[in-house]
């Protein structure tokens, strides 16, 4: 039975491959006019994506924070 999957799943993968290869590709060109603007209006976005790497650099440190406490951790003898 298990060489039996095995085969099967050895052949899909064979004819994925082939199947994905032999597939045309109709691509449309987009005109220029409607590319992304990376410069323009995104100013809140850059603002609320430090703020959240601020706040998860600063939980992090919280959560690994000892306070001065020696804690006993286990070790091997």
């Amino acid at each position: 039975m298990r060489k039996l999957i095995l085969g099967a799943a050895a052949a899909a993968m064979l004819a994925g491959g082939t199947v994905a290869q032999a597939a045309p590709i109709a691509r449309a060109a987009v005109p220029v006019s409607n590319s992304e603007e990376l410069g323009g209006g995104g100013g809140a976005t850059v603002v609320l994506g430090v703020l959240a790497a601020a706040l998860l650099v600063f939980l992090l440190v919280q959560i690994n924070d000892q306070d001065g406490k020696d804690i006993d951790l286990p070790t091997s003898p």
